[in-house]
């Protein structure tokens, strides 16, 4: 048919209607940030999730689990998969992950870990992550069959905030391009600083992934400028990174961020006053004044130790006043609901004692060493031992052991005895499951 010039006008004129409510749609998907009084973030790190499709919890991935420093690797898909139904039950405004999302940084564990989150964004609750040193360019990522390991494939950074377009990278209105940093705007006063304190990128020369981490001198002015921008909006801004603010234990090497000084003078001069953080795996809070600003850095407990900690975040757009609490998460009763009561013990039993041993066996390693020179028994080198464990327990569940024989054995220990001085340091423990106070 033949069209006039004002028909094709008028077609022209529908096209473009067309085209703007098409653009209109799909800003519509892109959440605003949130109006209301207070908002409530659930926080969690270190899950260090291995997807069920890389083992089939054969010989030589029970070996490699049972070696990994207290981890619950053998569990790790399901502990996650409770923080998720959890996150379902409790319905929070947002998740925040703060890095060593996977294992070691598995591609099929990254995509394992992202699609559990689309569980959450299609409930609509705002998800965000930030790699930490397990996630990217690694080469020690495995695949384990039988007595069998195998390399399996790692993700590049740009792989990585691929995967996570639903949970930041695809909210992100400000990005860092020194790093994988971003900022996103969950409420109209509430603003999260998504740092990559990550060190990646001579990890396949080294062959190992980099423990350590620290920023560029480009992302340390980029941090200060979104800094100006939350001050100018009267916004609280939360800087979110893997590495610590500040030192939490006596073993800090690696854990806080390179060149701490710097980062916490451009932190208090942004006046970032809570930072949230993992790494150490133990839950810990802890507080440092620069520049006559106090900064507060929380760090997560890692969600794959038991207790298996996540934290709840709630802030107050209007006053920014927050209030953070620790919590145990239920997994036992998760996978008894799943799996029955029988599944639900052998979970218990299995990750008590992966954290217990770990301790255990630490100790009894150093001590039956030296036992010749020592002249310590062998009733006695089991006592410490426990005294160790229980320690170590208390470590990362951020609280003080009990006064029991085992601790006293070492309490009566010359001072220059090995572990004895990180196994006194945990009765000190206190005041690492709750802080509340000011934002900005």
């Amino acid at each position: 048919m033949k069209l006039t010039y004002q028909r094709w006008a008028g077609l022209a004129a529908l096209l473009a209607l067309l085209t703007l409510a098409g653009c209109r749609s799909a800003t519509a998907t892109t959440k605003q940030p949130s109006t209301k009084s207070t908002l409530t973030a659930m926080v969690i790190s270190d899950d260090h999730v291995i997807a069920p499709s890389l083992h089939d919890n054969g010989t030589a991935f029970k070996t490699y689990a049972a070696n990994d420093a207290g981890a619950d690797l053998k569990y790790s898909a399901t502990i996650f998969k409770a923080f998720i139904a959890q996150a379902l039950t409790t319905k929070p405004d947002m998740v925040i992950v703060s890095g060593d999302i996977t294992n070691n940084g598995e591609k099929a564990s990254h995509e394992y870990v992202a699609q559990q989150l689309k569980r959450l964004t299609a409930q609509h609750i705002r998800v965000y992550v930030v790699p930490g040193n397990h996630d990217i360019n690694n080469p020690l990522t495995r695949s384990f069959k039988g007595k069998h390991q195998a390399t399996t494939s790692a993700v590049s950074p740009s792989q990585f905030k691929q995967i996570y377009q639903q949970a930041g990278y695809g909210q992100a209105v400000e990005k860092d391009t020194s790093s994988l940093s971003y900022l996103v705007k969950p409420g109209q006063h509430t603003w999260l600083l998504m740092l990559d304190s990550a060190i990646y990128k001579s990890n396949y020369q080294q062959g190992s992934s980099t423990v350590g981490g620290g920023f560029t001198a480009g992302t340390l002015d980029w941090i200060a400028k979104m800094g100006r921008a939350a001050k100018k909006a009267h916004a609280t801004l939360i800087p979110v990174m893997h590495h610590n603010l500040m030192d939490h234990t006596s073993i800090h090497q690696d854990y806080t961020i390179g060149y701490a000084d710097d980062v916490r003078d451009t932190f208090s001069k942004a006046n970032l006053r809570l930072t949230l953080s993992g790494h150490i795996h133990a839950q810990s809070i802890k507080h440092q004044t620069v520049n006559q600003v106090q900064l507060t850095d929380i760090a997560s407990g890692a969600l794959i130790m038991s207790p298996h900690y996540y934290g709840t975040l709630t802030i107050n757009q209007n006053s920014g006043q927050a209030q953070y609490h620790a919590t145990r998460l239920n997994v036992s009763a998760y996978i008894k609901k799943q799996q029955g009561a029988k599944a639900a013990a052998a979970y218990r039993q299995y990750d008590h004692a992966v954290v217990y041993d770990a301790g255990y066996n630490a100790a009894m390693s150093s001590l039956y060493e030296d036992r010749y020179e020592t002249k310590y028994s062998t009733a006695k080198i089991k006592l410490l031992s426990t005294g160790m464990a229980q320690a170590n327990l208390a470590m990362f569940r951020g609280t003080a052991p009990a006064q029991t024989e085992a601790i006293k054995a070492w309490q009566a220990m010359p001072k220059n005895t090995p572990l004895r001085h990180f196994i006194l340091q945990t009765e000190a423990l206190k005041n690492n499951l709750d802080w509340h106070g000011r934002t900005r």
